[in-house]
């Protein structure tokens, strides 16, 4: 659920489902993305199999033409991912539900990335900013971008400069395709965790979506083409989890209990999603609440009236994707249970990619990208550095962060902007700069 605008020719454009509704204003089209699937996809021949107490998987895999053992999620063996005959993956998970000494069985869901300055205008937004239409084919190709662009909404994040800084250190986990090692934006602050799709220890990013959601949460100004993020001074846990054709929830679920068994780790960052409730998921967020370690994760992009999943969860943070004008993106999902919103981008085909968030990519190259993918990590950075200046963790620190928030749309909670929108520099010091600061 991907949307890109690259800012230079020749670097592969991300392949994730996404769609969008109309434009907000009579001149933008909306950029063409991909339908989203009707039936969410799966991996074939696998399910993901939760024994009850005191029932061991062998009563399930020594069976004759039973399923047989793969490899366990939970690093006890007690869940664990099971081949079966490939197409028969719903059939087979729905059979081995009804056995009494099964606690639950699922298809390994696949869900898809979410995907968009130091010109973060999310960060700070004075208005005004020089951008012009960019589509050649159309009569208001290079004029300036009409005087309704002109809004102020941002997070405030630059103003936490001097008050940011320092601070106790804190790790945050960054849960996606992986990211460019060698990108200077992140130089002696990556902790490597796993891979879970190759199964190896190099969770390097072949992508670009992690390497961009990792840069909006913490990455550092590297000259005129740096990046700075919401959190530059923490380190940062990387697992791969998404591969060519999605991310399975099997290996999303060995991510976030390692993620969460990590010392330091505060947040984590789930820039990914599908449309099917998961218990091994469920169970997985749990887990790491127990450990009071926020799971953020982005609502979806298919502009539909129901938060995607895991962001589901009601003990994940979800986030929704506001625009430049700090109204709620086109693309943007929503709905009861939302959480929190943060800007995520408003690039149409005929406007300036600026109105995307730019952040690191592959090959130590920068573009931009938007979607709820780039709103969740400004979330995830925040929870750093809050979590850094005030020593607060867990639902301390959920707390903070929506009670803090910028209220939008109706006054008070409402599904598209959860709490409000992030501010950053209220949740640190609890007062606000206003308006176009």
């Amino acid at each position: 659920m991907s949307r890109i605008r690259l800012a230079a020719a020749g670097v592969l454009s991300l392949t994730a489902a996404a769609c969008s509704d109309s434009p907000n204003t009579p001149e933008a089209a909306p950029i063409p993305v991909q339908a989203v699937r009707a039936v969410e996809s799966v991996v074939p021949g696998e399910v993901i199999v939760q024994m009850k107490a005191n029932y061991s998987l062998s009563v399930l895999t020594s069976a004759a033409n039973g399923p047989r053992f793969s490899r366990s999620v939970d690093g006890a063996s007690r869940v664990a991912v099971l081949n079966v005959s490939r197409g028969m993956e719903r059939a087979e998970a729905l059979r081995l539900a009804a056995d009494p000494r099964v606690e639950y069985a699922e298809p390994n869901y696949l869900r898809q990335p979410t995907a968009i300055d130091p010109r973060l205008w999310a960060f700070y937004n004075a208005g005004g900013q020089t951008a012009f239409f960019s589509d050649p084919t159309q009569t208001n190709y290079g004029q300036p971008l009409p005087a309704t662009y002109g809004s102020t909404s941002d997070s405030d994040l630059d103003a936490i400069a001097g008050i940011g800084a320092g601070g106790a250190p804190v790790v945050i986990g960054a849960i996606d395709t992986g990211v460019d090692t060698d990108h200077p934006e992140f130089t002696g602050r990556l902790i490597l965790g796993r891979d879970w799709v190759n199964n190896d220890a190099l969770p390097e990013d072949d992508d670009g979506h992690g390497s961009h959601t990792a840069g909006t949460m913490a990455g550092l100004t590297v000259g005129v083409a740096g990046v700075t993020g919401a959190a530059p001074n923490v380190r940062i846990h990387v697992q791969k989890v998404c591969g060519p054709v999605g991310c399975p929830t099997s290996a999303i679920v060995s991510a976030i209990r390692a993620a969460a068994d990590y010392p330091g780790m505060v947040a984590m960052n789930l820039s990914l999603g599908g449309t099917t409730e998961s218990r091994a998921e469920k169970d997985a967020i749990a887990y790491a609440k127990s450990k009071n370690v926020l799971v953020i994760v982005a609502a979806g992009n298919s502009g539909s009236s129901k938060v995607g999943c895991p962001a589901c969860d009601p003990n994940a943070m979800s986030v929704s994707a506001t625009t430049w004008r700090d109204g709620l993106a086109v693309y943007s999902q929503y709905g009861s249970g939302l959480d929190i919103s943060a800007p995520g981008g408003e690039v149409y085909s005929n406007t300036t990619d600026e109105m995307g968030i730019y952040s690191a990519y592959l090959n130590g190259g920068y573009t931009y990208m938007q979607g709820t993918s780039m709103a969740t990590p400004q979330v995830t950075g925040a929870a750093a550095v809050v979590a850094s200046k005030t020593g607060l963790r867990g639902a301390a620190l959920t707390n903070r962060l929506l009670t803090t928030a910028d209220d939008r749309g109706v006054a008070g909670y409402d599904t598209k902007f959860g709490n409000g929108r992030l501010n950053v520099y209220r949740a640190i010091t609890g007062t606000s700069l206003g308006a176009g600061l």
